[in-house]
């Protein structure tokens, strides 16, 4: 959540209304979240006068005579109940007013530019050939490792088994994510996929599409990515400032219901209901976050220099960025079939919106501070797949395995 703060004071709050509006948020309701947050904390001071009379009559009462104690006692009574009264309109103005925050994304910084979807910012093309001539799609090229027909036999659509050498990619791009990655002090973690509600709402994944998050029986829900269990791993906690950045890396399942995607990348493994993910996460103070996010960004490009991928970075603009971030930058790659590019990662600095709700803080020399959490994909993998065997296909119908896998594996073609 962002800091209410900002909304009580008059001048910083044209700044919030200024910076939301931006992404699509109405001002109305920023504002009725100023009038709720002044019922509660007047409501909040009429209790605490309350309960001051209260505690008084019971000092009242211990020290009056016979005579005195049963009209004091009656007194009290009629100040108890105005105390519930109280106390349950104190609540409820608590309850509206946290449900409507929460609804609020995050403030996105000044340079973010303005627009949705097809108005993002180019911030970087990189410089290796995408494939002249004619070119096969990846289906055509490898198809016989990606079994679709099984697998909607067994669970439906947006599934795939994926065998063979393809597999045996797949395992070898998570070796090479962890290897290089513990050079830059990530912590290798096999977090779970299913998680509560309470980290779920707490990474602000709840408030936004939720129908697109698979929930269980036992009211779990299953990680549409693995920051999502990655980032409560720290709830209600206070760390070190000593100890950061703390820098994970996680491999995992993840699992999308696409309820919104409504029938697009229907054929294939781009957009499936589970795929499996390499994740970055970092907790950093706020004086580096803007730092560990162009850090997060380094070590994206490494990997796609590393695979040798034509790719693109570009800032999403402002109604595109998702509500936790202030700001997200994405790398698209070149996919030769479509002549377009694609998303394959995606990095965003979410400052103290995700601590503020997780409680996750810092203990520093001058007090504790929410800690500033960041998320960067390091691959995922179905996508990632696709780039490979389409820029790498050969004349002859194989596809050159990039030589940084090359120690991962038995064989250098597929």
């Amino acid at each position: 959540m962002i800091n209410i703060g900002d909304l009580r004071d008059p001048e910083s709050r044209k700044h919030v209304i200024a910076n939301l509006t931006r992404r699509g948020v109405v001002s109305s309701d920023i504002e009725n979240l100023v009038a709720l947050d002044e019922l509660w904390r007047s409501l909040t001071s009429e209790l605490d006068v309350i309960r001051a009379e209260k505690n008084a009559a019971n000092a009242d009462i211990a020290n009056a005579s016979d005579a005195d104690r049963q009209q004091l006692i009656t007194k009290m009574k009629e100040v108890a109940e105005k105390e519930k009264a109280l106390a349950q309109q104190t609540a409820d103005a608590l309850e509206k007013r946290d449900a409507l925050w929460r609804t609020l994304p995050n403030l996105i910084t000044d340079d973010v530019p303005d627009g949705g979807e097809s108005d993002f910012r180019i911030e970087y093309e990189s410089d290796f050939p995408k494939p002249e001539g004619a070119v096969k799609d990846y289906l055509t090229l490898v198809g016989d490792s990606i079994d679709l027909e099984r697998a909607a036999k067994v669970s439906g659509s947006r599934f795939a088994y994926i065998t063979g050498k393809l597999a045996r990619l797949e395992m070898a791009l998570v070796s090479y994510m962890f290897d290089s990655l513990a050079e830059h002090n990530f912590l290798p973690v096999m977090p779970p996929v299913l998680v509560k509600k309470e980290a779920m709402e707490g990474m602000g994944y709840l408030d936004k599409n939720p129908e697109e998050i698979y929930q269980t029986q036992d009211d779990l829900y299953l990680v549409g990515t693995s920051e999502q269990a990655i980032g409560p791993m720290h709830m209600n906690e206070v760390l070190e400032e000593e100890t950061l950045p703390r820098r994970y890396v996680g491999f995992s399942s993840c699992f999308r219901r696409e309820a919104g995607s409504h029938g697009k990348d229907v054929r294939g493994i781009l957009r499936l209901h589970q795929f499996e993910k390499v994740e970055m996460f970092s907790f950093t103070n706020p004086e580096n976050s803007d730092a560990e996010h162009a850090f997060l960004l380094d070590r994206q490009k490494d990997i796609m220099n590393a695979l040798e991928l034509p790719y693109r970075v570009i800032t999403l603009a402002a109604k595109d960025t998702g509500n936790p971030s202030t700001k997200t930058h994405d790398i698209e790659t070149w996919i030769p079939s479509e002549n377009t590019y694609r998303e394959t990662h995606s990095t965003s600095n979410t400052t103290d919106y995700q601590a503020r709700r997780l409680n996750v803080r810092i203990k520093t020399a001058s007090g504790n501070v929410h800690a500033h959490m960041l998320n960067g994909t390091a691959i995922a993998l179905s996508r990632i797949l696709i780039a490979i065997i389409e820029n790498h296909q050969q004349a002859d119908g194989s596809i050159a395995i990039p030589k940084t896998l090359h120690p991962y594996l038995p064989f250098t073609t597929l």
